[in-house]
């Protein structure tokens, strides 16, 4: 699992995941200028980032039970047209792959699929507590430093 949030990046492998989903997407390449410009901007970056890491880590923690071999392939930044116009902290979670025979065999279970579910939400919940937290004051007073 991996989890991505929009951004510039030089790494080959996140770039090559970019380009797989963006070949898909039914958004148009032409919307490539909107993506420069929020990058720049550095629109949501920070909070994105943040957000990515609070479901990343309940992803792992949620689905390393019983899961041997799970590999926590960590918060990544790639270009993904699909988080192109999100007004809000956006990401996007690689959990599974379905070419791989295990992980389809899982994500026909119902029971892991409620676990993928629920870690989401738990993400979710976390990132959603820290924005009345104790982590916004301290930003807050990092940036005012």
């Amino acid at each position: 699992m991996e989890t991505y949030y929009l951004n510039f990046t030089s790494d080959p492998t996140a770039l090559d995941v970019a380009a797989r989903e963006n070949a898909v997407s039914d958004q148009s390449i032409h919307q490539l200028s909107d993506l420069v410009k929020k990058i720049a901007l550095k629109d949501k970056i920070a909070e994105s980032r943040e957000f990515a890491g609070d479901v990343e880590g309940s992803l792992y923690a949620g689905l390393q039970r019983g899961n041997a071999g799970l590999k926590d392939r960590g918060v990544k930044k790639a270009p993904f047209v699909v988080l192109i116009g999100a007004n809000m902290p956006s990401i996007l979670a690689e959990i599974s792959f379905v070419t791989n025979p295990k992980d389809a065999e899982q994500l026909q279970q119902p029971e892991y699929r409620e676990r993928v579910a629920e870690s989401l939400y738990k993400g979710i919940a976390r990132y959603e507590g820290g924005l009345s937290g104790a982590r916004v004051a301290t930003e807050r007073a990092a940036v005012g430093r």
